[in-house]
């Protein structure tokens, strides 16, 4: 059987996705083999040895002074997008595959894709159309995400090793490189929307390609209102008829498994079809291969190597700089020079959160204002009760010296009298006798007395 590849892109902290994809693939395609790139640094994370597929690491690429731009440039999930071209550039240079998928880390494979594969042996390219039939009008917003986001999406690929097939890989690696910007997340009217768009111009440019037509496969938000799941009496399940080859949960949420995504209004209900149960078990997969730990994963490049976090503004900055060729060289060593620039956007977004961040200043101004008045209060409480003690102690003070002066008063009284009495007058008689006689003569008349 002709060699069989699988390939995606994770950061680690997607790496409980990656090891599910990986396990679910070999289940049901025992002999095909899952490559990972991952756009991100090992870190001593995980043992890229011990896992169940092949690691790329960025190092592997060619065009390493592109990608150090790229990873400071691009958000994570803009980096894993802009990664692509140069990831099936690898698969093309560095595997014998005639052919090759590559499939979104947030899939479960449901069964073989041989399908797919004999599909692509007649085509270069088949690309994932997000719908195949309209929806009611009302529900027309659905639609415009479309237009917005791509007619494809970029969550599936499959490539046959072609002439055709270089020369796209080629035109897609540049411009992913460059213009891989997800702006419709951020309402810069730019409006990028990462890899999927170009995929757009791909059809119009690179005419020996296929839609993947098959209604079991890639089966997401977009297209979920299409299909029709059902069971066989042997308990396989069914998409409009076909087998159902993999599901994407793309915006799905595994705290909320029976709802399909986070991505869109169309179904705010739990589902209660067969998927229900493949999304139960699509979530034990993951916790089973350590989705907890790996989610808390830190990705490499959100931060400077001093620590200091990096914010998109910078990112768009960085990379303003660079067109404009007065970009600073190593960016993750240079934190202060980030933070002493002021970047403006041309966003919506970045308006909404720099307005958001003042008013947050605002709050927390208020807030330490509140707990400055509560402090001065407190003070000045205590330092009425400290005036008030002072003021008893004063009062304590005036008290007690008025005893000691009336003690006093009452010894000098005690000594007039002492010396008015008899007694006190015979001995100073006695006394000034002493003195004038001499004690010795004293001691002698008292001898004779005696």
């Amino acid at each position: 059987m002709p060699e069989r590849i699988v390939c995606t892109v994770v950061t680690k902290s997607y790496l409980a996705y990656a090891r599910t994809l990986a396990e679910t693939l070999t289940e049901h395609n025992p002999e095909a083999k899952l490559y990972v790139l991952l756009a991100d640094r090992v870190e001593d994370y995980f043992q890229p040895e011990t896992e169940p597929f092949e690691l790329i690491y960025l190092e592997d690429l060619p065009e390493q002074d592109a990608i150090a731009q790229m990873s400071f440039y691009y958000t994570p999930l803009e980096f894993c997008c802009a990664l692509r071209g140069l990831l099936h550039e690898y698969i093309l240079e560095h595997t014998t595959a005639e052919s090759w998928l590559f499939i979104d880390c947030d899939i479960l494979i449901c069964d073989s894709l041989e399908p797919i594969f004999q599909e692509l042996s007649e085509t270069s390219l088949i690309f994932s159309p997000h719908c195949s039939r309209p929806v009611p009008l009302e529900q027309a917003e659905h639609e415009i995400n479309f237009l917005v986001h791509g007619i494809n999406n970029g969550g599936f690929m499959g490539l046959r090793r072609a002439e055709q097939t270089r020369q796209f890989i080629q035109w897609w690696k540049g411009r992913l490189i460059h213009y891989c910007f997800l702006d419709c997340a951020i309402g810069d009217p730019r409006g990028l929307a990462a890899d999927q768009l170009w995929l757009n111009l791909a059809v119009l440019y690179f005419p020996d390609f296929k839609f993947l037509k098959h209604p079991g496969t890639n089966i997401g938000h977009w297209n979920f209102y299409e299909k029709k799941f059902e069971l066989d009496p042997q308990g396989n399940v069914f998409v409009n008829g076909q087998p159902l080859l993999f599901l994407h949960f793309s915006g799905w949420d595994i705290d909320r498994p029976h709802f399909v995504s986070k991505n869109t209004s169309l179904y705010p209900e739990e589902i209660t079809s067969p998927w229900a149960k493949l999304a139960d078990i699509y979530r034990d997969k993951l916790l089973r291969n350590g989705y907890e730990k790996t989610q808390k994963f830190p990705y490499t490049f959100s931060k400077f190597n001093d620590g200091t976090s990096i914010t998109q503004a910078m990112r768009r900055g960085y990379y303003d700089e660079l067109k404009q060729g007065i970009a600073i060289s190593a960016p993750f060593e240079n934190s202060e020079y980030f933070q002493s620039k002021r970047y403006t956007l041309d966003s919506t977004h970045f308006l909404r959160e720099e307005l958001y961040g003042v008013y947050q200043q605002l709050v927390e101004l208020q807030q330490q204002n509140h707990q400055t008045h509560l402090t001065l209060q407190q003070t000045q409480t205590s330092l009425q009760q400290t005036q008030t003690s002072l003021q008893q102690t004063e009062a304590e003070f005036t008290q007690f010296r008025q005893q000691v002066d009336a003690e006093i008063a009452r010894s000098h009284q005690t000594i007039s009298e002492m010396e008015n009495s008899i007694f006190w007058k015979a001995r100073n008689v006695w006394w000034k006798i002493k003195q004038r006689l001499g004690q010795p003569e004293v001691k002698l008349l008292e001898q004779k007395k005696e």
